[in-house]
């Protein structure tokens, strides 16, 4: 019987601040930008010490099942490729990111508009305001 790893402490250690970022996500990039960080920092408390976790290691990816694609880099990493294996990381990065895919297409489908011009803001809008 082989032994796996657990990085739950870690996630109960990022997650709160997570779901109050992702519920106050205005926008799809916002969504985009709080999963990427809170997995960047949930990695690198979690196996930290043993891999180096850069920012771009791990991608929010609405397009792939899991949510999220991580950089080649690091699944060439010896080290982190077992770890992955034979510990919950998966599992972990997969709850965080089924709550970014949710808030993303509830913004896509329910605030279309207001996410566009929160990216491409138009010119002008914001001196007219006040």
């Amino acid at each position: 019987m082989t032994r796996q790893m657990s990085f739950k402490m870690h996630q109960r250690e990022v997650e709160p601040h997570f779901r109050k970022q992702i519920e106050a996500a205005e926008s799809t990039e916002d969504v985009r930008k709080f999963f990427e960080r809170t997995a960047l920092d949930f990695l690198r408390r979690a196996i930290g010490e043993q891999v180096d976790v850069q920012p771009g290691d791990v991608l929010f990816n609405t397009a792939l099942e899991s949510g999220y694609t991580l950089s080649q880099r690091l699944l060439e990493n010896e080290e982190f490729r077992l770890m992955h294996e034979d510990s919950d990381l998966p599992f972990i990065l997969r709850i965080l990111s089924e709550r970014a895919v949710n808030r993303y297409k509830h913004l896509v489908t329910k605030q279309p508009d207001k996410t566009e011009k929160k990216i491409f803001p138009v010119p002008g809008r914001a001196a007219n305001r006040y």
